[in-house]
């Protein structure tokens, strides 16, 4: 006889069986809220960092790869300011300080790793030398060389302003023969070509003599404004002319001027 209690349950049993559905509901909850369950989510997880990262190095990747032709020109339209050396001549010093510069219509030719480049370059600023200073205006086109560097990418070789150099130095020579009244120093700074409506420059030189042999007197330059166009320009001139028992006067000139190799000639205004 069987000992006394609940029997056990025989093999096949419903209570067998509802402990073994039990077990296998558990399982199948554990299948469908665990680890494999992740798996999808965490793949799209890491598929959306990785598009976004690599959205950013193309997006890096394209600023970096612009034309070098766009470099130069983004390079120039930051310089607004600059700062020019002994533009007297002869290593006397003389400085000017540019400000509002801006380049305008930009041709670069890059060859080889540096890039001869044109532009229309108009800025204000204040030239000063030897003791004087003078109010600066100037609209000039431009032909310099840029070579790529590390912060900028392309920065200038130092010919930026060639044009405005020469002109301010014969400026400079010519404010400075008037003043020593030496006439010979003039003649060299007229072109053989020199013209002024119906004076040639035998004429003009006579002429200068004349005012030269006058009498000592002091000029003092306030303001020039200067517009060069490849080898043509044109100065315009404002100053003060003081001369011995007469009260100082205001004055302005207008210079033309012709580039005749590496140097500045007067053809007209003096």
């Amino acid at each position: 006889m069987p000992r006394s209690g609940r029997p056990p349950a025989p093999r096949g049993s419903a209570a067998g069986d509802l402990s073994r559905i039990g077990v296998s509901s558990r399982r199948e909850r554990g299948f469908r809220t665990g680890a494999p369950y992740l798996v999808p989510a965490a793949l799209a997880l890491a598929a959306a960092v990785a598009a976004w990262l690599s959205w950013g190095r193309l997006a890096s990747l394209g600023a970096s790869l612009g034309t070098p032709e766009t470099q130069i020109r983004q390079a120039l339209a930051a310089q607004e300011r600059a700062h020019l050396d002994d533009v007297y001549g002869f290593h006397a010093g003389g400085t000017v300080e540019l400000y509002g510069t801006r380049y305008e219509d930009v041709v670069p030719l890059v060859e080889g790793g540096r890039a001869t480049v044109v532009a229309m370059l108009t800025a204000q600023g204040r030239v000063a030398w030897r003791g004087e200073a003078a109010q600066l205006a100037y609209v000039g086109r431009e032909r310099f060389h840029m070579r790529p560097c590390t912060i900028a990418r392309w920065c200038g070789e130092g010919d930026q302003f060639d044009r405005l150099r020469g002109v301010l130095l014969l400026l400079f020579r010519r404010h400075d023969a008037a003043e020593r009244a030496d006439l010979d120093a003039y003649g060299r700074l007229l072109a053989p070509d020199y013209r002024d409506g119906g004076e040639d420059r035998a004429a003009a030189l006579a002429r200068l003599a004349g005012e030269l042999a006058a009498g000592p007197g002091r000029t003092r330059v306030s303001a020039w404004q200067i517009r060069v166009e490849r080898d043509r320009a044109e100065v315009g001139e404002d100053r003060e002319v003081s001369a011995p028992g007469a009260p100082p006067r205001q004055e302005r000139r207008v210079y033309r001027l012709a580039r005749e190799g590496e140097r500045w000639l007067l053809v007209g205004g003096v």
